[in-house]
């Protein structure tokens, strides 16, 4: 049986013939726009800055809610009575007040309010493990997500990111646990259809992770705790 020839023996290029040292070739040919066509093109860009304008105006907006929500829950904390009786120690409530300000500035470096707890969406991609590590730098933890409200919020939030989140299992064949000590229960669990399943991964093992995932609208899936992905971080505004 004869071999085929091959692909770059029966390709065929034509190069053009050598210029003479100091020749600037022939001159380049610009092809004319109509105005028609110039006017369609700046139709084009205008919709496009019109566009972003429109997203960075929709960010500002979630923002600035985000903010007044906690301002609101700040300013609920608010103690008339200034200081303890007894003494100059401040009262809870004004502890309350310090400790809600400071988690004010944490918004502004990307973390999120929603119903008296903070999150964080990270921008970088680490196995479980570095993922807690790294929410432990913070004084948070991986997010314990145990209410269709809050799974909701995260899910929205997540935008069709997979996400990594506080929940794992103790070892091969072993029970789920939340990475804060939370009570897991399979009844407030809120895991994609036929998940989890434990897919095996060879030499990388079975899969003992939680994650967001985008199939299921955010619902959870289970993979293998090497694996790199986004994760959430979450605290709570009481953590000093």
């Amino acid at each position: 049986m004869a071999e085929s020839p091959d692909l770059y023996e029966t390709l065929q290029i034509r190069y053009p013939p050598p210029r003479a040292r100091g020749d600037p070739g022939p001159p380049r040919e610009r092809s004319p726009r109509s105005p028609a066509c110039r006017r369609a093109l700046g139709t084009a860009v205008l919709l496009l800055l019109a566009a972003g304008l429109a997203a960075l105006g929709t960010l500002y907006v979630q923002g600035r809610g985000e903010l007044r929500a906690a301002r609101a829950e700040l300013a609920a904390a608010t103690d008339p009575l200034g200081s303890d009786p007894d003494g100059d120690t401040p009262s809870a409530a004004q502890r309350r007040q310090d400790q809600l300000g400071r988690w004010l500035q944490g918004l502004e470096l990307g973390w999120r309010y929603h119903r008296g707890k903070l999150y964080l969406f990270s921008g970088q991609s680490q196995p479980w493990a570095a993922a807690e590590a790294a929410c432990a730098v913070t004084h948070a933890h991986l997010a314990t997500v145990t209410s269709a409200d809050e799974q909701a919020y995260l899910a929205r939030e997540a935008r069709g990111g997979s996400y990594w989140i506080g929940l794992a299992t103790t070892g091969p064949g072993g029970s789920w646990r939340w990475v804060d000590g939370t009570p897991y229960s399979l009844e407030h669990s809120f895991w994609a259809p036929g998940q989890p399943d434990n897919t095996d991964h060879g030499r990388w093992g079975g899969e003992g992770c939680a994650q967001i995932h985008p199939v299921g609208a955010g619902l959870w899936n289970d993979h293998n705790c090497n694996f790199s992905f986004p994760w959430v971080c979450q605290r709570d505004l009481a953590v000093p």
